[in-house]
């Protein structure tokens, strides 16, 4: 079973976009390991307020 966890700003998913992101990521292993691992593919989006990151010492908010 394929496992996919995303780690993303929270500002950014909005529904379409997880929607959107969900099926490319599904579709890029499909694509790669056959279609049969598409119904056994998992796609977890894990937002993060941007405050919570850290990026090169600095909170993600200020890039």
């Amino acid at each position: 079973m394929p496992f996919i966890d995303v780690k993303i700003f929270e500002e950014r998913l909005a529904p379409e976009t997880e929607r959107a992101l969900i099926s490319a990521l599904t579709d890029a292993v499909a694509g790669v390991l056959g279609e049969k691992t598409r119904p056994n593919t998992w796609v977890v989006l894990d937002g993060t307020p941007a405050q919570r990151w850290g990026i090169g010492g600095e909170p993600g908010e200020a890039k």
